[in-house]
């Protein structure tokens, strides 16, 4: 049996480079390989794999290349849903620009050591992408499209 059976699917909608937007479920692996519990959006995409499936309406597979996403769209949830992992991140308000100039404005997380955890720090670690809360959705950054960072 393939692993492609037995992933979790998210509905998102992807929105590329070229401004394009696709709506569709990514996969996720029901248990995460860094972490225990589920794989989440995010651990899927700063997998070392530069590309992910999508399945459009009508249960047709595309392969996306992770480098020509600018951000991936989900439905609101809960900043962190672990209450230990909770108490040990620092939340920051911030308004994101990306090179296409959208704006995205929300919170992000980061468990960092208290003498490097300003907006910056988080920006300069190493993942490709990052997750940003908002009232209304949960936006994954491409880090590497990012033009411009600034605290609310």
């Amino acid at each position: 049996m393939s692993a492609w059976g037995s992933t979790v699917r998210h509905q998102v909608e992807i929105v590329l480079t070229d401004s394009r937007t696709i709506a569709g479920q990514i996969h996720v692996q029901p248990l995460a390989a860094l972490h225990s519990g589920p794989e989440s959006p995010t651990d899927m995409l700063n997998r070392e794999e530069r590309f992910f499936a999508v399945t459009l309406e009508g249960e047709v597979p595309v392969l996306l290349a992770k480098a020509h996403v600018l951000f991936i769209k989900l439905a609101a949830q809960p900043l962190i849903p672990d209450p230990d992992r909770a108490s040990a991140a620092k939340s920051m308000e911030l308004e994101i620009e990306l090179a296409s100039g959208s704006v995205l404005q929300g919170v992000i997380t980061a468990e960092l050591p208290p003498e490097r955890a300003r907006p910056i720090d988080f920006l300069n670690v190493a993942l490709s992408f990052f997750t940003l809360w908002s009232p209304d959705a949960v936006h994954l950054i491409n880090r590497a499209h990012v033009r411009a960072v600034s605290p609310l």
